[in-house]
């Protein structure tokens, strides 16, 4: 297995909050000097070739995968399209989880979806339904984000106090749809998505949230 392709990997995945080298290293095994020396090839390689418009960055010892500042224009388009103004299954997952349990990291909501959330993260901070609201005090400082004045707007609350309380878990009716599925029945309509609606994907998902709660609070007590 490449060396350099591990490294990149790691890097990809780690997504928007970044990877530190101590994180590299202890999933790799590589030592810090040939670590160190690998990441100034892969940035090297990346910023050199042509035909891929990703960089490498490292901002307070985080390292992270970003696009080469001349495509700004072309994602810029991207996301002010109107083909682009609907949020997906995706992004209303991660939309709902965030709303629910801000402030809270790209990876803890990977956590109760099972999947990466990168992109549904990134769309969902362009569009201004989210923002980062501060740095989480662990290793890597991974980036916080919260609703903003705008989710509020448009899903006319006058707070995020204002949001439908979660059902308890044994409240939620065997017989409904998996979130799944739940969310299929509307990803794709070009309407507004409803605050109704987002409620019924936090009920499917409100089972997720409490046992990662519970893991999370299970491994502060043991530290």
């Amino acid at each position: 297995m490449n060396n350099l392709a591990q490294v990149e990997s790691l890097i990809f995945v780690a997504g928007d909050e970044g990877i530190s080298i101590e994180e590299i290293a202890a999933a790799t095994g590589f030592d810090m000097p040939a670590l160190k020396n690998l990441l100034v090839e892969l940035r090297d390689k990346l910023q050199q070739d042509n035909g891929t418009s990703i960089q490498l960055i490292e901002n307070d010892k985080v390292y992270r995968l970003i696009t080469k500042p001349e495509f700004a224009h072309v994602l810029s388009n991207y996301y002010q399209s109107s083909v682009n103004n609907k949020l997906s299954n995706a992004g209303l997952e991660a939309l709902t989880i965030i709303a629910y349990k801000q402030p809270v990291t790209r990876v803890e909501v990977d956590k109760i979806r099972g999947v990466n959330s990168s992109g549904s993260i990134s769309k969902l901070s362009a569009l201004g339904l989210i923002e980062e609201v501060g740095r989480k005090q662990e290793m890597g400082r991974p980036v916080l984000y919260g609703t903003t004045n705008y989710f509020l707007n448009y899903f006319d609350l006058d707070s995020i106090e204002d949001l439908p309380e979660l059902p308890d878990v044994s409240e939620i009716l065997s017989g409904q749809p998996q979130v799944g599925e739940q969310v299929e029945l509307f990803a794709n309509r070009t309407d507004n998505i409803t605050l109704e609606e987002m409620q019924s994907v936090a009920s499917q998902l409100s089972e997720n949230m409490e046992e990662n709660l519970e893991v999370e609070d299970s491994s502060e007590e043991n530290e």
